[in-house]
């Protein structure tokens, strides 16, 4: 043999090395006691439990796996598990074989064992095999702090996560800055965002304690609710309709608000679980606790023609039982339906025992089954609100005396001033539903009854002279509509919500309005109130009819709407809105227009003070929860007889296995960590999820706040504490955070309060190149995570920045701008009456949730769809994203706001650079380095050049209520709060 080159010696000696260091780490290595939770499950859940499981109906040859003494039973002489003889375990046989008839997993399971995970079970059989139970379904025990380092925070969290973080080599990020800090509070705790001036307090408060005083403010704060509720509203599949095809609306705010107060409340978990799983069954329940059972009220019914009534009840059965597996136990029970769990130890037979609590209930929609609930009267009322509460009464009864003033000093100088009216020129004339008009031979409108039931009819109209300073409303009587009267409602009525005239994309509003008949509650002056909850229309009254009796209803009337200001001659768009009262339409009209100037008489001065006190009363309103109607939303109800529960074969409720006889109603064996008392109803089974008992509750809800703050949770897999989900990063610290939550009375604050103030929590996001190596997903904690907000804090940060957020809590859902077209594929076209006033800046929690067609800017943000339980949004960066904060109208317009915001505010400096400073911090909260603001002041002067002498362009971006300020200058400022807001800093949380 020829001899070796020096260069194959070397490298021959090399190996040699490296292969006696090899077998020195794997000596060392097989020393080592194999963690049968941590290393040996997941590789039998992945790749052997699907056919060797805890399901009898899918197991292969009747080889057990999830069992020891099932994998120590013997079959056809042999067992699958001989401990520490590991050529007599037939498990061992299969994995090693190269047979690909023998071989497991089979090569048809596409799955595949790797080298290691073969070497950690062959060591596994040779240490004996020890089992152990599932990590999840051991009782909770409180683990024992270990005692800090010198160096070491001595906060528990800090404890467990630093001593990991030494095992893997790295060390805490130093804390973030304080206006960081606040910054991230204020986005974590209530969603929205510090002004400038908090902020700067902050950061200039030297006392170690003012950070927790922040931190006990905003827990203090009811927006701490909102913030805290929406993410339980995720998990309650909360909406605003019943689902399905035809996806009507329904009542269910009243939950959503009880959501809301107790969260602000700090109700005890325990207790907020018991009162919406079972608050209908508490001895004597209040009003309260019947409208939080509305947590299992909101599955979705079918309103369709031919619907199985027992076949929907089923469903929402169904979607009982795997709702509350996912909220409270974090597990997929949903598997267990049709089958036993291919890899949990649920049965069949457990998932219809379950089934058994929620099949008592009665879900037919009348009266035994709803709640009447005033707005307003799901939050209760504070001494101060109540304060308001009486100054409101008050503002309202000036408001009334003013406005029967108003119409006593101005009808009759309305009506009878001489107008010299002239019959408007029709361009065009259509509804905005699929209604539309036949033009009668005086040249009057009448409609073809196909308009939709809360419809808008458009008129195009074009005035016969120079301008336009009022318009005259007839409406008229005709034979073919309903008891001949001038509407189309049964007796003839009609209820008109809102008259507005529109040229281009601006809005004129009237100032003015008079009418020969108003209905007692339906003034005329309604129709230029701005509030689609009014609105005029002509039935008579007792007084009325006494004082009048020659008063008719369905007669010809009018109305005299006089404009803020003259319109130059110019082609209109006249909108008469219908958006209260189904069916209250106008059927036959004419409309009338003068040139003429109006009548100056006191009605000015009244009107001025009535927009004063109206003013007044909103503000005060919008500070309050809302008082309105009562209103019925769906409850929980037991029948009165006891409905048998059979396991249903594959699932389907029309093959109940009665064979096999009724079930009874209790929880899954293999979460039993003690004697379970009597188990009967809905009640038994909520006190039993928040007992210490129950392995599963505390860590499946502490582990998915712990998610939001850090944007991953202990365990990874936060819907899934099973064995196809991932063991805890820091199991200890898992343990003690529960037993804390437990021991402290289930009080969320407290646990709010304990995450927040830990070292943990508070550390830089910056990702360090030593991180990236050894953490690069940041499972250890060495750094805070930096997210996207959810889709609706990226509305509400720019209310917040824009100042122009109404902070109102709870109320009816309210419908702010959304693009037109929205429910063009729906079965049925939704009614979407855009909110005017303060609704339009509600909190995007408060938006009618439709599940057909979810709020637009819902669904590009990653929302859920509110049809089933999320316990955990998506997150995505896309184009459409940047697209629709940059483009939307409804954010165009909010960057308008937050334009005029910095140039109205008094306290900042005339100057480009002061206005770039205050509008960057308005939305940042930092202050800008000087390369920052030199870029700002630069794009700031580019768009200013761009729009000069280009007003047609400008219009749309110059800001409401400015003064002083150019088109230009005005619509620069307005692109440069279009720029901030679509930052990605500005839209995530750092």
């Amino acid at each position: 043999m020829p001899r070796p080159t020096m260069r194959q010696a070397l490298l021959g000696l090399f190996m040699l090395a490296m292969l006696a260091t090899w077998g020195t780490a794997s000596r060392v290595q097989a020393d080592e006691p194999i963690d049968f939770a941590r290393q040996i499950r997941p590789i039998l859940s992945e790749n052997c439990f699907a056919c060797h499981g805890f399901d009898p109906s899918s197991r292969e040859a009747d080889v057990r796996l999830d069992n020891r003494e099932a994998a120590l039973t013997p079959h056809d002489g042999r067992a699958a598990i001989e401990p520490g003889k590991l050529q007599d375990s037939t498990l061992w046989a299969r994995v090693a074989s190269t047979d690909l008839d023998e071989v497991m997993p089979p090569p048809s399971s596409k799955k595949k064992l790797t080298a290691e995970q073969k070497d950690l079970l062959r060591r596994w059989i040779e240490q004996g095999a020890p089992y152990q139970q599932h990590w999840a379904f051991d009782r909770i025990e409180k683990p024992v702090v270990p005692a800090p380092t010198a160096e070491e925070s001595p906060q528990p969290i800090d404890i467990f996560v630093q001593k990991r973080l030494k095992k893997v080599g790295l060390k805490p990020s130093p804390a973030a800055d304080r206006v960081t800090l606040i910054r991230r509070l204020y986005q974590d705790l209530l969603g929205l965002l510090p002004t400038p001036e908090e902020a700067d307090a902050f950061a200039q408060d030297a006392d170690p304690a003012a950070y927790e005083r922040l931190v006990d403010r905003l827990l203090a704060s009811p927006h701490y609710g909102e913030r805290w509720g929406r993410h339980w509203l995720d998990q309650a599949r909360y909406a605003d309709s019943n689902g399905y095809s035809i996806d009507g609306p329904r009542t269910m705010w009243p939950y959503r608000d009880w959501v809301i107060d107790a969260v602000n409340r700090d109700l005890p978990f325990d207790q907020f679980t018991i009162e919406q799983l079972a608050g209908d069954l508490l001895p004597e329940p209040t009003k309260l606790q019947l409208v939080a059972t509305g947590f299992h009220r909101n599955t979705l019914i079918n309103q369709e023609g031919g619907v199985k009534p027992d076949q929907f009840r089923h469903e929402a059965l169904i979607d009982r039982v795997n709702t509350t597996g996912a909220v409270w136990l974090g597990l997929t029970l949903g598997c267990a339906q049709c089958h036993s769990h291919k890899y949990d130890p649920i049965s069949h037979n457990d998932y219809y025992q379950l089934y058994a609590f929620f099949n008592q209930g009665v879900d037919a929609n009348n009266e035994s089954t709803t709640v009447p609930v005033m707005e307003g009267e799901v939050f209760g009322w504070t001494e101060d609100q109540k304060q308001s509460l009486a100054q409101l009464a008050q503002l309202r009864e000036q408001r009334a005396n003013l406005e029967r003033q108003l119409a006593s000093s101005g009808s009759e100088n309305l009506l009878n001033h001489a107008w010299n009216w002239k019959p408007a020129e029709l361009v065009d004339y259509r509804t905005l539903g699929m209604g539309s008009f036949l033009k009668q031979t005086d040249g009057s409108l009448l409609s073809d009854g196909k308009a939709q039931p809360n419809d808008t009819y458009q008129i195009n109209i074009r005035s016969p002279g120079e301008r336009i300073t009022a318009i005259r409303l007839r409406v008229l009587t005709d034979d073919s509509l309903p008891a001949k009267g001038p509407g189309l409602a049964s007796n003839g009525n009609f209820v008109l919500s809102d008259v507005e005239l529109k040229v281009g994309d601006n809005f004129t509003r009237f100032t003015a309005a008079a009418a020969d008949h108003s209905q007692p509650d339906y003034s005329v002056l309604n129709l230029i109130d701005n509030k689609p909850t009014t609105g005029w229309a002509i039935n008579l009254g007792p007084e009325q009819k006494k004082a009048q009796s020659d008063l008719k209803m369905n007669a010809p009337h009018e109305a005299v709407l006089v404009l803020e200001s003259p319109l130059a001659k110019v082609e209109a768009s006249l909108l008469l809105k219908h958006e209260i009262n189904k069916g209250y339409l106008i059927g036959r009209f004419a409309l009338d227009v003068s040139d003429v100037e109006p009548p100056t008489d006191r009605s000015t001065e009244i009107a001025s003070q009535l927009a004063a006190v109206k003013k007044t009363a909103d503000e005060l309103e919008a500070s309050l929860p809302g008082r309105g109607k009562p209103v019925p939303q769906m409850v929980m109800k037991d029948s009165d007889q006891r409905n048998e529960t059979y396991r249903l074969d594959r699932g389907d409720f029309l093959t109940p296995d009665k064979a096999a006889g009724p079930l009874p109603t209790t929880v899954p064996a293999a979460l039993v960590t003690a004697p379970l008392p009597e188990m009967k109803t809905r009640l038994d089974l909520a006190r039993w999820l928040v007992s210490r008992d129950n392995p599963l509750t505390a860590r499946v809800i502490v582990n998915r706040v712990w998610m939001r703050y850090f944007g991953q949770g202990l365990v990874r897999t936060e819907n899934d504490f099973g064995s196809q989900g991932t063991p805890p990063t820091h199991p200890e610290l898992l343990d003690w955070l529960s037993a804390e939550f437990m021991d402290q009375g289930w009080s969320m604050k407290r646990l709010h309060k304990t995450i927040v103030l830990s070292q943990t929590y508070r550390q830089s996001s910056a990702e360090t190149a030593e991180m990236t190596a050894l953490d690069p997903s940041n499972e250890w904690l060495a750094r805070q995570a930096r997210v996207r907000v959810d889709a609706e804090i990226v509305r509400d940060q720019i209310l917040s920045a824009s100042g122009a957020l109404t902070p109102r809590l709870g109320g009816p859902s309210v419908h702010p701008p959304q693009p037109d077209g929205v429910y063009s594929f729906t079965q049925n076209k939704k009614n979407w009456p855009e909110a005017k006033g303060p609704d339009r800046y509600r909190r995007t929690l408060y938006t009618m949730f439709y599940r057909s067609a979810p709020y637009p800017l819902m669904t590009t943000f990653d929302s859920p769809e509110f049809s089933t339980v999320c316990t955990r949004r998506a997150r995505s960066n896309t184009p459409l994203q940047a697209l629709a904060v940059a483009n939307d109208p409804m954010f165009i317009e909010l960057a308008r706001k937050l334009a005029a915001r910095v140039l109205s505010d008094p306290m900042v400096g005339p100057t480009t650079e002061a206005r770039a400073e205050r509008i960057f911090r308005l939305c940042l909260t930092r202050t800008p380095s000087a390369e920052e603001l030199q870029l700002l002041v630069q794009f700031y002067h580019r768009q200013r050049e761009r729009y000069s002498g280009d007003e047609a362009t400008a219009a749309p971006l110059v800001p409401d209520g400015v003064k002083d300020q150019s088109p230009a200058e005005g619509a620069a400022w307005t692109a440069l709060a279009r720029l901030l807001l679509n930052t990605d800093e500005f839209l995530s949380r750092n």
